[in-house]
């Protein structure tokens, strides 16, 4: 899709989802900076709104003088979809211990979230988070896991979000191989008893067949492609 097809589009397909956050990745880096440089200045958020082009947000919008919510165009404006998609995505993460429980009985999710916590007592429990970089990684490969999962089901099951629900459980698959990866660097750097590797290694990819298998339920329910 050309850049300046990327909004145009109704009907968004993983791939179209996956460049869409990964443009959100490049502001989210773009604001971290720019937070870690002037979150001592008394006009901090003006300076930061100003660099990210806040202010020019609606300057292509014929209707800019208005509210979004009162705009008569905003069914028509996929932007406006967007940020709705994702109000109800920062809801869901704020709303209830309903939502949450409801997380939890995603098999993936509940595996995942499992293994990131043994895994990381047991490089603690053995000293080696604190010296092995490639352990520490594994550790922060596995915690992202759950988290994209939970990020994709906070995105939604409907047709206008669920292509961005798997996108996200991409990522958390991305990162189940990357822990997987690197753990078997650190077992053949014998720094652990090669048994017990074996069998993070062998919890890792279960989490990974998981996450696969929640991949595969989501995309059955793509009806419409």
């Amino acid at each position: 899709m050309r850049d300046e097809d990327f909004y145009e589009n109704d009907d968004w397909d993983e791939d179209d989802w996956e460049r869409f956050l990964q443009k959100a990745d490049v502001r989210n880096a773009k604001y971290m900076e720019l937070f870690e440089t002037l979150h001592n200045h008394p006009d901090c958020d003006d300076l930061i709104a100003k660099e990210m082009g806040w202010d020019h947000k609606y300057e292509d919008c014929d209707d800019k003088n208005k509210s979004c919510d009162d705009c008569e165009k905003n069914n028509e404006c996929h932007i406006y979809e967007i940020d709705q998609i994702f109000d109800e995505s920062i809801e869901c993460h704020e709303a209830t211990e309903r939502d949450v429980e409801d997380v939890k009985k995603i098999t993936a999710y509940k595996r995942s979230s499992e293994f990131c916590i043994r895994l990381r007592a047991y490089f603690k429990d053995n000293r080696g988070i604190e010296t092995d970089e490639d352990a520490i990684d594994a550790v922060t490969a596995s915690s992202i896991v759950p988290v994209k999962i939970a990020g994709g089901h906070g995105m939604g099951y409907e047709k206008d979000s669920l292509c961005g629900n798997i996108a996200n459980c991409k990522r958390s698959l991305k990162n189940a191989g990357k822990c997987i990866y690197l753990l078997e660097i650190v077992r053949a750097s014998a720094s652990f008893p090669e048994d017990e590797m074996n069998i993070l290694i062998g919890e890792a990819i279960k989490v990974e067949r998981e996450v696969t298998k929640l991949i595969d339920e989501l995309r059955s329910k793509i009806w419409w492609r």
